[in-house]
This record gives C-alpha cells, sequence and structure tokens, in this order.
C-alpha cells in the first residue's frame, strides 16, 4: 500500500505541474525573450496532456470499444477457454491460481477415495468444485482415458502445468495405496502453495519499486527539470544576450 501511494502521488504530481506549473514557466521564458526552450520531453507531455483534455472522448470511446471487445470474446467458447488458459499462465499469479485449482478438485477426488469410491467416479463427481474450462476439459480428458483403459493421470501430465512430482506422485499412489498418496499430494501442495506465495510476496514489492522508479524519472525530466531551470536563473543571461 506505501508504494501504491508513491505512486499515485507522483503521478498526481506530475499531471497537476504539468498542467499548471509549465505554462507559467513558459511564460516567464516568453516575457523575458530568453531563447532557452523547455526540455523537449515537457514539451511533448505538456502537449499531449493538453490534446488529451482537448480530445478526451476519443480514448474514453477507444477504451470503451476495447474492453467491449475483449468482454464479447470471453463469453465465447473458444474466448472463455483461452482467457481461463491466460489465468494459469499469466506472469507472477498464474502458477499460484492453478495450484489453488487444482488443490481444491485433488481434496475433493481425496475425500471421495477414502470414501470407498472408484477413481472414475471421484473424478466425475469432484470436477463440480472446478469452474476453470482447461482444468474441466483435461478431468473430462481424464475420465475418457479411464473408460477406454489407459491413464487417468497423462492428462496432467501432458498439460505441462502440473509440476512432474505431483505426477509422479499419483502414478505412485495408482501402484500403492491412492488415499495414502494422495494425503501426502494434498500436503505436499499445501507447502507449494505458501511457498508461491511467498514467492509473490517478494516479486511483488520490486514490480512496485520499479514502476515507481520508472515514474519518479519521468516526474524530474518532465517537471524538476524546468524549475531547476528557474531556480538559478541561466535563462536571464540568455535573455541580456
Amino acid at each position: 500500500m506505501p508504494n501504491i501511494i508513491q505512486f499515485v502521488a507522483i503521478l498526481v504530481m506530475l499531471i497537476v505541474g504539468t498542467i499548471f506549473v509549465i505554462p507559467i514557466i513558459q511564460n516567464v521564458f516568453d516575457q523575458v525573450g530568453t531563447e532557452d526552450k523547455l526540455p523537449p520531453v515537457t514539451q511533448w507531455f505538456s502537449g499531449f496532456l493538453d490534446d488529451l483534455v482537448e480530445f478526451w472522448y476519443i480514448p474514453v470511446l477507444v477504451i470503451l470499444a476495447i474492453i467491449g471487445l475483449i468482454v464479447f470474446y470471453i463469453n465465447t467458447p473458444k474466448g472463455k477457454y483461452n482467457w481461463h488458459y491466460f489465468k494459469y499462465t499469466m506472469p507472477i499469479f498464474g502458477q499460484l491460481i492453478y495450484a489453488l485449482d487444482f488443490s481444491r478438485f485433488m481434496r475433493a477426488v481425496l475425500l471421495n477415495v477414502e470414501n470407498g469410491v472408484r477413481i472414475q467416479d471421484a473424478l466425475e463427481v469432484s470436477k463440480n468444485v472446478v469452474h476453470n474450462y482447461v482444468l474441466l476439459s483435461v478431468i473430462e480428458t481424464s475420465i475418457n482415458n479411464i473408460l477406454i483403459g489407459q491413464s487417468w493421470i497423462e492428462p496432467f501430465e501432458k498439460t505441462g502445468l502440473s509440476s512432474p512430482m505431483i505426477t509422479e506422485m499419483l502414478k505412485i499412489g495408482m501402484q500403492t495405496d491412492l488415499a495414502e498418496m494422495m494425503t501426502k499430494l494434498v500436503e505436499y501442495m499445501q507447502i507449494d502453495i505458501d511457498n508461491i506465495m511467498e514467492k509473490i510476496m517478494k516479486a511483488l514489492p520490486e514490480l512496485v519499486y520499479s514502476v515507481v522508479g520508472i515514474l519518479l524519472v519521468f516526474f524530474v525530466l518532465v517537471v524538476l527539470v524546468p524549475l531547476i531551470q528557474v531556480y538559478m536563473g541561466s535563462f536571464l543571461f540568455s535573455a541580456y544576450l
């Protein structure tokens, strides 16, 4: 939260400084007749904000159109599948989202297996706790594999989303005691989720620091450099000459 507050504060200072302070500095330059000019990046950003204020409706319509197209695409079967696949492969959070969904599914399967339900029926019943189309399609393929006499673990292995450790534990469980091995698997996945969470909590501050740092450098170039020009008064010498 402190990093987000810093980002918002710098962004507000950048916009307010560009809209109100930069024109004042430009007027000072014009009045004294100096040849000094504002930094190119300041002139560009000031012009960009002026155009944005004047033609604000254009970016708003473009953004609304893009959002509408995305929502429409996501509501199609293919779009929803691709969106759910993106959830599992997106940077930073994708691995965590898949681990949570798969862990919830495995817990449901374990509960059914412990109560003497066949693995095929356990998969069929447990898929109701899953709402991601990608994982649902893998589960359906797994159930079909059982019907034709193939391994139900293979579809999870082929996706590349589950770690090799998870699939190997399931294979060992099928050869020994599935319920006991799945109990260990659920415990292992909880540890894995905790490790992923720890990595995310370390990565997020670094990411925010980078964004805040870039914005701060941009603020210095756009607003502070012109203020330093005025404070140093070098433009007066140029006007005098």
